[in-house]
Parts: structure tokens; sequence; C-alpha cells
């Protein structure tokens, strides 16, 4: 009667072993399920369709030829991914959703990437008037070239986001 004691310890021993197996298994599933997507949730670009508000400045420069005048496409922008970012690219619209263009803009201050966390200024030139041709024109058609320009870019008021490049570094 001992040995059968024994062999029935035994027995529940193994049942409660595989028991608490079986209920490790499902857990141990759903957190590598969890696991899983976290990782797809954090590989998804965090600056992707990001809509920014943005302007374009007009800024006039001395040139080897006389002044130019550049149109520069600015926005503010926050870094929110693990890696030093030097370029975003956008779709620039107005105010009311009309796509008006695309451009890359640069990220870097003083040829630094944008650090992970940072906020700075991306622009870029969208145009620019060199000397040279302000010099071929007469004033009266320099000027309203100028202010053509400007009104159609001044019409850019929304910056879609809708990727990065990243630094080598």
């Amino acid at each position: 009667m001992q040995r059968r004691k024994d062999t029935q310890l035994h027995g529940d021993v193994t049942k409660c072993s595989m028991g608490r197996t079986a209920l490790f298994l499902p857990l141990a599933a759903m957190i590598l399920m969890a696991w899983l997507a976290l990782g797809l949730v954090i590989a998804k670009p965090a600056v992707a369709a990001e809509k920014l508000p943005c302007e374009v400045m007009v800024k006039f420069e001395d040139d080897e030829a006389g002044a130019a005048t550049i149109y520069r496409l600015r926005l503010q922008f926050k870094n929110r991914i693990g890696r030093d970012i030097t370029h975003v690219s956008v779709l620039m619209t107005t105010a009311s959703g009309v796509l008006v263009g695309n451009s890359q803009l640069d990220c870097r201050a003083d040829y630094m990437a944008l650090k992970p966390g940072d906020t700075g200024e991306c622009r870029s030139d969208l145009q620019v008037i060199t000397g040279r041709m302000a010099a071929l024109l007469n004033f009266d058609d320099w000027l309203g070239m100028i202010r053509d320009q400007q009104d159609k870019l001044a019409t850019i008021r929304i910056c879609e986001i809708v990727g990065t490049r990243f630094s080598l570094d």
C-alpha cells in the first residue's frame, strides 16, 4: 500500500507540473505577441504623415552680380525618432489642403544632424532670383516678378512630412 501511495503521489505531482505548463504556454504566447506588436509600432516611421505649419520667407542677399532674392521654405520639426535626422521630405499645401508641390528640407544646423528629442528648423530654398537675372530686368519687371512669386508661394501653410533621411554617422 505504501508503494501505491508513492506512485499516486508521483502521479499527482506530474499532473500538477503538466497543469502549470499548460497554463504558462498561453501566457507566454500572449507576451510574445505583445512584444512583436510593440516592435511593429516602434518600427513604423514616427513622423510619416505628420502635418506641421510652414511658411515661405522672402530673403534678400548680395551675390556676385547684385541683389539676389531667395524664397525659403521653413518649418520647426521635433525629432521623435531614435536616430539622427538630416532631411525631411514634405508635401506643401495651402491652408485648405490644396497641394502646391513637394520639397526636401535640410534640418542640419552647422552641418550637424538633428538629434533624437531635439527641435530645430528645417529649410529649403524653393527659388532664387539671382543678382544677374535682376540686373537684366528693369526695376519694375524685377519687382513684379518678386511679387508674383511671393503671392504664389505665400499660399503654402501646411507641410506634410512624408519621409526622413537619417544621418550616416
